[in-house]
């Protein structure tokens, strides 16, 4: 659905239906005027996961058991929940057996108070670990615990949507090996193979003019280098930034979710600009300024509730100069790997041959040593700033991916508001503590004030539409409104010439019609009795189609007025509240997703299906 659409009352068949308008008149004033105290007060929402020495996470401490510190001094915590994930054995009700083409967002398991996403980086990551991820992940799925909510995401030269959330394995592992099988690397991100090649001409340069002793053979191996090295620099920038503009589309996207959202994010290695984004260094000079970026970032996601956990993609370490696949080291090119520095023109051949390789070698595994310790000092960054953990040097991906969805999905929930009412921009530092220091805590560590513009635009900012941010593509089911629905293809279908059945107004031919039905629950909506003994309400009723990376196709968004008499009342309950559209929608790998929301108390309802389950089961 596009982020403006048209809202449009509608009157439908029901039990009794009226049309309301789409906006009411507002109150008028019986008060005489005062004087008004406007305060705006911020309250700071933390989750904090709290694990024992075994990294298992732990249950049943109270509100009394934290101390919250902002800046060094204590807060008053003004709110506390602990939400731990269901017992798997604890089933909801089970609906009756739908036949055909029959749906409902009605949970047959209780799902858990978060969300987990798994990112499958293609862009930062190697295309051997990318291989592994993919069999370990897939292994994972194949007994995941009732009630947990994934969706897969994957990261290339874009964002793309593998699966949009569901407790479903089956489909889980369907759309991964349908969609994400066959993984390819980024032509940014060099390999060890590459490198060498790369780095050939300067070395050769420079053994040449060692042996010949000509010094303009230095300089050439030295501009070499310096093209070498600013190259490498581009590419690591143009990553960063791709990947910092993921990771803000990514809580963009999940900040309409409620709960905590675990990020489970696979990665060979966060690119180095993020850890040196302030520096004054060639990163900054050849255009890597990150800090706000950076910031931004990270603010976005501690307002989406998003806990990165970054998983090492390699596993276990092997040292390229083990490394079967890579290019050999040798005395007469040089020492190759993922960060090679330019040689040094001074540098004169001393050694014999066997010295020699040795000596590359040993350059060659104190430079691997250096890349990973740089790469694991920004996961664990990464991981403390937003309140996940970071992992690596594991070869059992299946079991880091089992434990961060166990431990982020046991959690509790801290607010408070700072008693420093200051909003000037400024980063606030986050401390808490529990009463035993045998525990450890993931939480994240700061947040940013809003500037005074920020500020103001927030206030100036009316949400129109309480529906509009739970209708993206993939979006989890909501379940506050719950409701049946009948898919199927219109018989007889329209033709050619006649109108579209929808609000796309460039939507292409050839499309196919079907019949949505909808039976509403009246449990949740708000439904207020009258004079006369109907009781009447108004719901918002969206329905969009979207292509599988998520683009909008076409969609519907319209106002429905309730009125049900007493006598219908009964028939309303046994068999829900029914609604008819018709709707139009391009054939190939469609998504329809739908959504019901009380414009009174705004509780929603969504579910999305795949319209190929509509077409095979039509078969």
């Amino acid at each position: 659905m596009p982020r403006a659409f048209r809202l449009l009352p509608i009157t439908l068949s029901l039990l009794v239906c009226a049309c309301v308008s789409a906006q009411s008149p507002a109150p008028a004033e019986t008060e005489n005027p005062a004087t008004t105290l406007k305060l705006n007060v911020r309250t700071v929402l933390v989750d904090v996961v709290v694990t024992d020495k075994d990294n298992r996470a732990v249950a049943g401490l109270k509100k009394e058991d934290f101390q919250v510190l902002e800046d060094g001094k204590p807060q008053a915590v003004s709110f506390f929940d602990a939400n731990f994930a269901p017992d798997p054995s604890a089933a909801a009700a089970q609906g009756p057996h739908l036949p055909p083409n029959f749906f409902t967002n009605v949970p047959t398991v209780v799902p858990s108070n978060s969300v987990n996403v798994l990112l499958m980086d293609g862009l930062n990551t190697q295309l051997t670990d990318q291989t592994m991820v993919h069999r370990q992940m897939v292994k994972y799925l194949a007994s995941i615990p009732p009630g947990i909510r994934i969706g897969v995401f994957m990261l290339g030269e874009r964002l793309r949507i593998i699966q949009g959330f569901t407790q479903d394995s089956a489909v889980l592992r369907t759309s991964i090996a349908r969609l994400a099988a066959n993984p390819s690397t980024s032509a940014l991100l060099p390999t060890a193979a590459s490198i060498a090649a790369q780095d050939a001409p300067a070395n050769m340069a420079l053994q040449l003019s060692i042996s010949e002793g000509d010094p303009e053979l230095v300089d050439t191996a030295a501009a070499l280098q310096q093209f070498n090295d600013t190259q490498g620099f581009f590419e690591s920038n143009e990553r960063t930034v791709m990947t910092l503009d993921a990771l803000q589309q990514i809580a963009r996207y999940l900040a309409g979710v409620p709960g905590r959202k675990n990020l489970i994010w696979f990665v060979g290695a966060i690119p180095q600009c993020l850890a040196a984004m302030t520096s004054e260094s060639e990163l900054t000079a050849a255009g890597c300024p990150y800090e706000e970026k950076y910031n931004k970032t990270m603010d976005m996601l501690a307002d989406a509730r998003v806990s990165v956990y970054p998983i090492d993609a390699s596993g276990a370490p092997t040292d390229s100069l083990y490394d079967a696949a890579g290019p050999p080291t040798s005395a007469d090119f040089g020492v190759s790997g993922p960060v090679v520095t330019a040689p040094t023109a001074a540098a004169q051949p001393s050694y014999t041959p066997v010295a020699s390789i040795n000596t590359a070698q040993s350059g060659s595994l104190q430079t691997d040593y250096q890349a990973r310790a740089l790469a694991h000092m920004q996961m664990d960054k990464l991981a403390k700033l937003t309140g996940g953990s970071a992992v690596y040097e594991r070869n059992s991906l299946k079991d880091a991916l089992a434990k961060a969805v166990d431990n982020g999905s046991r959690y509790y929930t801290i607010a408070y508001t700072p008693t420093n009412h200051r909003e000037i921009g400024k980063e606030r530092k986050i401390e808490i503590r529990t009463a035993s220091g045998e525990y450890k805590l993931s939480y994240r560590r700061s947040y940013f004030e809003d500037t005074p513009k920020e500020r103001k635009a927030e206030e100036m900012a009316v949400s129109t539409d309480p529906l509009r941010p739970l209708m993206d593509r993939g979006m989890p089911n909501f379940t506050e409104l719950r409701y049946r629905l009948r898919v199927a293809p219109a018989d007889p279908q329209p033709a050619p010439e006649a109108a579209r059945a929808g609000d796309n107004p460039a939507l292409k031919t050839p499309a196919t019609r079907y019949t949505v039905n909808f039976w509403l629950a009246p449990d949740g909506v708000t439904l207020i009795p009258g004079q006369d003994g109907v009781k009447r309400g108004t719901i918002e009723v969206a329905i969009v189609a979207y292509s599988q990376d998520g683009k909008p196709l076409n969609w519907q968004a319209r106002q429905i007025g309730l009125a049900i008499r007493p006598e219908q009342v009964a028939v309303a309950q046994a068999s829900g509240i029914p609604f008819h559209f018709e709707f139009d929608a391009p054939p190939g790998d469609v998504y329809l997703r739908t959504g019901i929301c009380d414009s009174s108390t705004s509780k929603a309802g969504t579910l999305e299906i795949p319209l190929r389950a509509v077409m095979v089961a039509q078969r």
